[in-house]
């Protein structure tokens, strides 16, 4: 197990044409970046492949391809494309989705958890540079391999939270996500799902865990008002950095292995640099 990895999020609200300079600027400072795949913004998996591209030694990740909008097939081989043009500096990650909006879509499932374990079974399979066939619940396969499954296959994290759904991680993928974490007891709490998940797959290798932390540093009168629902959901919130520091660092001691900087305010650019130059300095990794 290797020193926490600290890194920093694309915002979904940055546009398209600003993607790779902005990924230029920020990669100074952070061993990975993340890409979001919400709808209605930007396509996740362009997104990566521009990160990709205009940056060199950090790792990119897509947080988090929503499996009722993705192919399994079709996402294993953008995977594998973007894993093989950039080995060893991709990470994958996918999930439920978001309910409402998977029903704007028409790709809500009566079981989240059913579909996922099939997507994920699916992809892990061809990108290992398997041949597949399953007749699932949700996915139907009949003896597909793809011609160039990558080198180094991509780790592959499901970006969940639930009890059920942090157990099913634990059994079927390398890692997991976890978004908008407020403190230690929830990482701890997280960890104990995935390892009970772990045990009754007889899975024994170190699950990578990941926490999208939220965080803010200056006058909090400037801080816009919060999206409904995310109140409680910001990670580290101060006027000074060390505050903000210290608070992070106990996400860190809760046990991550990759704790991404999510800016929020109105310029994330310049939380970023912050972070970069007075945050991340300073943190302690075990």
């Amino acid at each position: 197990m290797t020193n926490t990895s600290i890194g920093a999020m694309v915002r979904r609200d940055i546009p398209p044409s600003e993607v790779p300079e902005h990924a230029r600027r920020i990669q100074q400072g952070f061993d990975e970046l993340w890409v979001v795949e919400d709808l209605p913004y930007a396509g996740g998996i362009s997104q990566v492949a521009a990160v990709l591209d205009a940056t060199t030694d950090v790792i990119v990740g897509h947080g988090v391809a929503p499996a009722p909008f993705r192919n399994p097939v079709a996402l294993a081989m953008e995977w594998a494309t973007l894993a093989e043009l950039h080995p060893g500096r991709f990470a994958a990650g996918i999930g439920h989705g978001i309910q409402t909006w998977m029903g704007q879509i028409g790709g809500r499932v009566t079981s989240p958890l059913a579909l996922l374990r099939e997507q994920v079974d699916v992809v892990r399979r061809l990108l290992a540079g398997e041949t597949v066939s399953i007749d699932g619940r949700y996915v139907q396969v009949d003896g597909v391999s793809l011609e160039f499954p990558p080198g180094i296959p991509p780790l592959v994290s499901t970006g969940v939270g639930g009890p059920k759904s942090l157990r099913l991680s634990g059994s079927v993928a390398q890692g997991t996500i976890l978004a908008g974490i407020r403190g230690p007891a929830e990482i701890l709490q997280a960890r104990g799902f995935i390892s009970e998940g772990q045990a009754e797959a007889g899975v024994v290798d170190h699950h990578r865990l990941t926490v999208f932390g939220p965080f803010y540093v200056g006058d909090l009168e400037d801080l816009p008002e919060p999206d409904s629902g995310d109140e409680d959901l910001w990670a580290a919130i101060a006027s000074r950095p060390d505050v903000v520091t210290e608070q992070l660092q106990s996400l860190i001691d809760a046990g991550v292995d990759s704790l991404i900087l999510v800016p929020i305010g109105r310029d994330p650019g310049e939380q970023l640099q912050i972070a970069a130059t007075e945050i991340v300095p300073a943190l302690i990794r075990p």
